[in-house]
């Protein structure tokens, strides 16, 4: 069994309403969310269960309230209908608006209590503010009552200007903001207040694996109880690349199976090759040489440990 936890889709409501969202790096544009071809891509390379998110960086860029809400209600709407239509076969993370918080409140609730969703996914940063700001406290709240997963998932950040050339912001700037996003997490205490949230970090959380001595370092005053690398080790990674074993297997030794979920970034293959990356992610875990229990773990027990 597989258990896909980095599964993104672009309901075509959402593309009508925020056209830019169909272009990306690759300049081949996103297509609408087609449940069938979805599962049919599933059933190809064995994937049981993906859980929906849409990447979403932009939502609050505009400052837009009333349009940042319609936006999140259209996807979650939307995840939740592919949810009802196919519950074996899709789970789904919501979106919630960041531009005002009884907003974000409200539509959590509505997420959670109406139709039925599985957790919260937002980008590592909300139009350059980070989550860790005091003006975000009730979304912490909020998720905390809830007692469901985030997912945290690159976006782009305020310096792009600076990363553009040779699209440097999507193979280095993205995980970069996954690193500084977390920290910032760790070190302003949020998971000292909140010990029981389960935060997920994709991409194998960026560069924070490979540098947690440095990241001990005390200075700048950062305000968590524990040495921080006590909490970079209770955060779960996904396998979301493109990946290599090798990179895994460093996962693995640092935090253990049981911290590590299957994700392989679906749609966002190459080259226009919607489904590449399943071949390249699969082949990792193939080469990954661990126990098989352990595999199991990261394939898909850790997902259904975390209601999925």
């Amino acid at each position: 069994m597989i258990i896909d936890t980095h599964f993104h889709a672009f309901p075509e409501n959402f593309l009508k309403l925020m056209p830019e969202a169909r272009q990306d790096v690759r300049g081949v544009g996103f297509h609408a969310f087609n449940h069938q071809e979805y599962l049919d891509t599933m059933d190809k390379y064995g994937i049981d269960v993906g859980v929906l998110s849409n990447t979403g960086g932009r939502i609050e860029k505009t400052g837009d309230r009333a349009k940042a809400l319609v936006l999140c209600e259209v996807l979650n709407d939307s995840f939740a209908e592919a949810h009802a239509k196919y519950p074996r076969r899709f789970k789904a993370f919501a979106r919630l608006p960041m531009i005002d918080m009884d907003d974000c409140v409200r539509e959590l609730q509505r997420c959670y209590r109406d139709l039925g969703m599985h957790g919260v996914m937002m980008p590592t940063n909300l139009a350059g503010k980070y989550l860790d700001e005091p003006d975000f406290k009730p979304f912490w709240d909020a998720l905390a009552a809830g007692g469901k997963p985030l997912f945290l998932h690159p976006a782009n950040a305020p310096c792009q200007s600076n990363w553009n050339r040779y699209s440097l912001h999507q193979k280095i700037l993205w995980p970069t903001d996954s690193t500084l996003a977390l920290s910032r997490i760790v070190y302003s205490g949020v998971l000292d207040r909140y010990p029981n949230l389960k935060l997920i970090a994709s991409h194998l959380g960026g560069m924070i694996l490979l540098y947690l001595d440095r990241l001990n370092w005390r200075e700048g005053s950062p305000e968590c109880k524990e040495e921080p690398e006590d909490y970079f080790k209770k955060i779960y990674y996904d396998t979301a690349g493109p990946i290599r074993a090798a990179f895994i297997k460093l996962v693995y030794d640092t935090v253990g199976a049981g911290q590590i979920l299957f994700g392989a970034d679906y749609p966002h293959g190459r080259g226009g090759r919607d489904d590449q990356f399943y071949p390249m992610t699969l082949k990792a875990m193939e080469e990954l040489d661990v126990p098989k229990e352990d595999k199991d773990k990261i394939y898909y027990k850790n997902a259904q440990g975390l209601g999925f």
